[in-house]
């Protein structure tokens, strides 16, 4: 349980001279389930970004499973909701199943066609997700709950080891928020997938995340649970050590 998934050392971003993100030192380790938070701009998308891969980091060390990520190749060991992942079009012609059924490709790789195997591990991922039921659905008349929950599964299709999530509840209506927010716990508690999700509604996450990170450009030491949630909550780590001035 103490393996490291995530390990950022000295990790800074700049685009077109701007600071974008300073010296960010963050480990990550299997089981964990970190909660993100800071201010609009302070750069947290752009950290999952450079989590990714997706884009290159201005300075600094990036090392996935124990691997450098500039050779990092299982890919489908990480699943990614990206912040915007119900802006489509409602008329979208794919089934939930369809939808799912996307995920899996990852990890057979595309045009590959899919087998027993392929079919048990997408109805598994319905299944976790309570979405069974509506897997002839087409995605677009599914409320936006529902249509995260698709998301998730199809996350789940590739069998990932880490979930990473960007504002998933974004269109999500009070209470699909807080039913939404259960589930990931489960998921990390029954499933044993690692965490990491960027969030502005640390009322819904207090009880349920085990480590907090606070960042503005920096990762801050002054992140005091008693000033985000009125009360420490027990068991919660806060990730104050790793940035150095």
């Amino acid at each position: 349980m103490d393996e490291n998934i995530i390990e950022m050392t000295g990790v800074s971003f700049r685009l077109d001279g701007l600071r974008i993100l300073e010296d960010i030192n963050l480990e990550i380790k299997r089981g964990d389930f970190l909660g993100i938070i800071g201010p609009n701009g302070a750069g947290k998308t752009t950290l999952l970004k450079i989590m990714l891969n997706l884009i290159k980091p201005t300075s600094g060390e990036i090392k996935l499973f124990g691997e450098d990520i500039r050779r990092f190749k299982d890919w489908y060991k990480i699943g990614y909701i990206p912040q915007h992942a119900l802006r489509f079009d409602p008329n979208f012609p794919a089934s939930v199943f369809e939808v799912v059924s996307m995920g899996r490709f990852s990890k057979k790789g595309l045009f590959k066609k899919l087998g027993k195997e392929d079919l048990q591990v997408i109805n598994d991922a319905l299944e976790t997700v309570g979405m069974n039921e509506y897997r002839n659905r087409r995605i677009g008349e599914l409320s936006g709950g529902q249509q995260q929950r698709v998301f998730i599964a199809r996350a789940l299709a590739s069998q990932p080891e880490l979930l990473i999530l960007d504002e998933p509840t974004v269109g999500v209506d009070i209470a699909g928020q807080k039913e939404f927010y259960d589930f990931l716990e489960k998921l990390n508690h029954e499933k044993k997938i690692t965490l990491v999700l960027v969030t502005h509604d640390i009322g819904n996450i207090s009880s349920r995340i085990g480590k907090l990170a606070c960042i503005n450009k920096k990762m801050f030491p002054d992140c005091h649970p008693e000033e985000l949630f009125g009360y420490a909550p027990e068991g919660m780590k806060f990730v104050h050590h790793l940035h150095g001035d």
